[in-house]
């Protein structure tokens, strides 16, 4: 049997600053709550869809640089984009491209605090 893939689990993200990283994605509207499992560590989580959504403090360190090998980016689709960019600059997030249309809908790149590029998508209206 061929393996598969049918859903994307689980996003668990490590960083040494995890204030500021949980305040900006509870910013761009990710609902994270405080969650401790038994004697493990203390972190943030939440569902989003069939995904489940994590932040742990980690070492020191920086994220990869956009589109470099060992790099990725997670792509959060919003109601509002305007909404969520705004609230990224907010919690001074640097804007790596600003709203941009393309056949799918518009989206705009952030980075968050660690320096990791997120997207945030808003689809077009359903016809």
């Amino acid at each position: 049997m061929k393996a598969a893939v049918s859903d994307l689990g689980a996003l668990i993200i490590f960083t040494d600053d995890l204030e500021a990283v949980v305040k900006f994605y509870s910013a761009i509207g990710v609902p994270l709550e405080l969650e401790q499992h038994g004697d493990g560590p203390v972190h943030y989580a939440c569902e989003l869809g069939l995904t489940h959504f994590a932040v742990f403090h980690g070492g020191p360190g920086a994220a990869p640089e956009f589109r470099l090998g060992g790099s990725s980016f997670a792509g959060f689709t919003v109601n509002s984009l305007e909404a969520a960019l705004g609230a990224a600059k907010s919690v001074k997030a640097e804007v790596v491209q600003q709203p941009t249309e393309y056949p799918w809908g518009w989206r705009a790149l952030v980075k968050d605090p660690d320096g990791r590029v997120v997207e945030l998508f808003q689809r077009p209206p359903r016809a």
